[in-house]
């Protein structure tokens, strides 16, 4: 029964499951929306009908021929079925996607048509409002005529305007839901619509005032045209339509197949329960015989038990007590005694294997004793390498260490001697004439600057290994590092006649905060390697700005892209590596260690940014920073600035240096600027100068033979009532913060070699007067911004949001005033907030410095009115410097006043 009847019922029921699942799938052909989707669709169903041809062909011997040439009929009509409805559904998603494009292009059509028209109706309105106040002046007769051509042209074609704008929205209307129909009948009605709408639009299009907007009108309106003829949007709906009814006729096919198929297995299926109920009762029948032989068995069965128990009471029961005594005397781990065999039969065999376990188990015990033995001792062995593999592991972490300070200091004692270096080549190709000499001097300057980066990427190399650098977060004016970076690398691709190329973003916001040294740091990098590894071409910098609505800060995207040499993909991961080169740069002869992208991809985590490459071998490289910054104050970013060498400053200078040549550069640059100097070589001789006269600056050497530079403007400050400004000069790498110049005790830091630009500007006091005095008007800055929006907007554009911005400036500021004097603190702080972004995007300094305070004052719930004494002054003082800017990048203003 098993073997005959369930295999066959397992058929006939996997053929209805099969079947119904075809029944289910099959009608999905009406709804699938993409290829991919109906090529798995379809292969499903062919899996499925493969499966359901191999179920029937298994039972070709158990059914009659008739009902099987009725299933594979079923079975082919499926078959059939599926294939049309895939080819059906293929041709419907190819009609689905001409009909979105055609329905994007004709949104676009009708969009630049409805612009069109709105502007030629504006001009209509125009000519109407003209002819009316006309009219007020006219005499009676001159007025008479023009009401007549005001009432018959003017008004008239204005109509003609208003009723050519409503036909093309009904045009509009309608052809934009064609997609949406699904009956053939309402398209047709739709489409003798918008033929109506189209004629009556292209007779209106004769009133347009401009002959150019008329042309482009009626190219406009015979493109819709199209749409109604035989290939044209309407044609295809109605293929698509023709389809989907195509696609219901095929399904209502597939039920009928099924249903013949299910027919088919639901015979099967009874004909095996027929079988099935035959074979039942048959085994009933043998069950009953089996049951009585059974019972007779058992009876015999009983009765020998009883005969052999009595037998075994006496010759064997006895024997096995005694198994079991050496069975327990083994389980308590006795195995000194000898197991005796009693006899040959089956016991005996027992007391023998006994015997033979307990010889075994006594060999255990023996090796047990030994192997513990052994493990205790190979346990020892294995504790004292781990101890020495302990030592050795410290041994090398200190090695790594001493390695690292190693470097740092090799690196920083370098600098010092670079320091002397670099100077004397500036001050001597300062001092020669222009010539060959010169040009051998300043080939010497730069190789010199070369190693001095060199030297400081192996700092920041060692920095970055021990730890020590760290994130400092600044008020940086985005514009400000464009131009920055723009000059670099146009310096370096005109002296390899590159290309070059900078864009920044349109909505990038003009003050960002974050730590823009380690940013500069990161582009430059990359912008020296495009220079480098490109021989021709182009090199582009594109900075990419995206606001990331999570957190509200500005995602800033810095892509550096070249028409390089390129990487190849099994080298993209080892170019980050610390002194991790290809052999292409070496062939090229390119100088540098291979630390540049290492440093960069550091410094790019330090900031919580991403570095990313890509890259093709001989086509070029792109080489993107990604960092999320917040807004920063504009009111509170840094601008310093660049002035002449040579100058006459007139200040007694205290140089504290122990290296001969760093003195002698650093006492040339001061010569230049007019200074006299005192020179100290160490720190003792400087406090004795630094008591014994009156200096204006000290430059402090941080690493003196006898004491610290820290010591010594500590020991300064300590002796002298009134100290003067004390700069710290370090061939170490310094971040510049207030933290790290307050833990130093100086006021101010250079880094060796010494800039002359630098150290000006550092006799200048620019140092302290960055952090306390309130920026001025900068109409260079302004000139620029407004010049840059020329370019990206156009004059017009540009002069509507200055104009706009000095109308909506001074109505703030009224409001501000009065909120101010009303003491309503929320207004306050919102309408200085507003104002003040309206104003930096302007570059005008002082008035977002004077707003920033009235706005925090507002959010403390604090008097502004003795700070704001000055805002009516202030605006009317920005008002002029962006007038003087808009005027100087040629835009007209209005006679607004803020």
């Amino acid at each position: 029964m098993i073997e005959d009847n369930l295999p066959a019922a397992a058929l006939a029921k996997q053929i209805s499951d099969e079947s119904a699942y075809i029944a289910t799938l099959a009608p999905s052909f009406s709804k699938v929306d993409s290829p991919g989707d109906l090529r798995n669709m379809t292969a499903s169903l062919n899996i499925e009908l493969t499966d359901l041809e191999q179920d029937l062909a298994r039972l070709n011997e158990l059914m009659p021929a008739e009902q099987r040439t009725d299933a594979m009929g079923a079975l082919q009509d499926l078959k059939q079925t599926v294939g049309t409805l895939s080819s059906l559904a293929q041709a419907r998603l190819a009609t689905a996607r001409d009909l979105v494009s055609r329905s994007r292009l004709t949104a676009e059509q009708l969009s630049e048509l409805n612009t069109l028209i709105s502007a030629q109706t504006d001009i209509a309105r125009v000519q109407v409002t003209a002819a009316i106040a006309d009219l007020v002046d006219a005499q009676d007769a001159a007025r008479r005529e023009g009401l007549d051509r005001l009432a018959d042209v003017d008004f008239f074609a204005f109509d003609r305007h208003v009723e050519l704008g409503a036909a093309i929205d009904t045009i509009g209307f309608h052809m934009l839901q064609v997609s949406e129909i699904d009956d053939r009948t309402r398209l047709k009605a739709i489409q003798s619509i918008v033929a109506d709408n189209l004629d009556l639009a292209e007779r209106r299009l004769g009133y347009f005032p401009s002959p150019a907007a008329e042309t482009r009108a009626r190219a406009l309106v015979a493109l819709l045209k199209a749409e109604l003829e035989p290939g044209g949007g309407f044609a295809v709906m109605d293929a698509f339509l023709r389809t989907q009814d195509a696609i219901r006729q095929e399904l209502e096919t597939i039920p009928g197949n099924v249903e013949a198929l299910s027919g088919f297995s639901g015979a099967l299926l009874e004909r095996v329960q027929t079988e099935t109920r035959v074979l039942q009762a048959r085994t009933v029948q043998l069950g009953r015989t089996l049951t009585f032989s059974l019972l007779v068995v058992l009876v015999v069965a009983i009765a020998a038990s009883v005969l052999a128990w009595q037998f075994a009471r006496r010759l064997i029961v006895e024997r096995l007590r005694t198994v079991a005594g050496h069975i327990s005397a083994l389980g308590q781990e006795s195995y000194d005694r000898a197991i005796p065999v009693t006899g040959a039969d089956e016991i005996g065999q027992m007391e023998s294997s006994l015997d033979a376990l307990r010889r075994q188990a006594a060999d255990a015990r023996a090796l047990r004793g030994e192997l513990e033995d052994t493990v205790k001792q190979r346990t020892g062995e294995i504790v004292a390498e781990m101890q020495a593999h302990d030592a050795a592991r410290n041994e090398a972490e200190a090695s790594n260490r001493a390695k690292s300070e190693f470097l740092a200091m090799m690196s920083h004692e370098i600098r010092t001697p670079l320091n002397g270096v670099i100077g004397m080549l500036r001050l001597l190709e300062g001092d020669t004439p222009a010539g060959s000499g010169r040009n051998r001097l300043s080939t010497a300057r730069v190789s010199a600057e070369h190693l001095l980066a060199l030297t400081n990427d192996i700092l920041d190399y060692s920095s970055m290994q021990d730890g020590h650098a760290r994130a400092e977060g600044v008020h940086f004016d985005l514009r400000d590092l464009t131009g920055q970076l723009a000059g670099f690398l146009r310096i370096g691709a005109e002296s390899k006649g590159l290309a070059f190329s900078v864009d920044l973003s349109n909505s990038a916001p003009p003050v960002l905060f974050g730590d823009v040294g380690k940013i500069r740091q990161v582009v430059i990098n990359l912008l020296s390697n495009a220079i480098k590894y490109t021989a021709s071409g182009e090199v582009a910098l594109l900075i990419d700005h995206a606001l990331n609505p999570a957190s509200g800060r500005h995602v800033m995207t810095f892509s550096v892209t070249d028409t390089g040499i390129g990487i190849d993909p099994q080298n993209i991961d080892r170019i980050f590596d610390a002194y991790g080169r290809t052999g292409t740069p070496r062939q090229l002869e390119i100088e540098g260690m291979g630390l540049g992208l290492t440093i960069s991809r550091r410094l790019t985590e330090l900031i919580g940014g991403g570095l990313s490459v890509e890259s093709e071998p001989g086509i070029g490289s792109r080489f993107s920073l990604t960092v999320e910054l917040p807004e920063g104050d504009i009111a509170q970013v840094e601008t310093i600035r660049e002035e002449a060498v040579n100058d006459a400053l007139g200040k007694h200078v205290l140089l504290v240096e122990d290296n001969k040549v760093n003195r002698m550069v650093a006492q040339g640059y001061l010569d230049r600027l007019g200074c006299t100097v005192e020179c100290a070589e160490t720190g003792q001789e400087a406090l004795d100068a630094g008591t014994s006269e009156t200096f204006d600056l000290v430059l402090l050497d941080l690493d003196l033979p006898d004491m610290s530079g820290a010591d010594v403007a500590a020991r300064l400050r300590d002796m002298l009532a009134d100290a003067p400004l004390l700069v710290a000069l370090t061939a170490h790498r310094l971040s510049g913060s207030a933290e790290e110049l307050a833990d130093l005790g100086v006021d101010a830091a250079l880094e060796k070699p010494v800039s002359p630009r630098q150290l000006a500007a550092v006799l200048r006091g620019e140092y302290r007067e960055a952090t306390r005095s309130v920026p001025s008007f900068n109409t260079a800055q302004t000139l620029s911004g407004l010049r840059e929006d020329i370019d990206d907007l156009g004059p017009s554009t540009t002069r509507d949001i200055v104009e706009e911005y000095l109308l909506q400036a001074s109505e703030s500021v009224v409001a501000l005033r009065d909120a101010i004097d009303r003491a309503d603190h929320a207004n306050t702080g919102r309408i200085a907030h507003r104002l003040k972004g309206a104003a930096s995007n302007f570059h005008l300094v002082r008035l977002t410095t004077l707003l920033a305070e009235i706005e925090a004052t507002g959010k403390r719930g604090g008097d502004a009115g003795s700070i704001a004494g000055a805002l009516e002054a202030t605006c009317e003082a920005a008002s002029a410097d962006l007038r003087r800017a808009a005027q100087e990048a040629g835009l007209q203003l209005s006679e607004a006043k803020i």
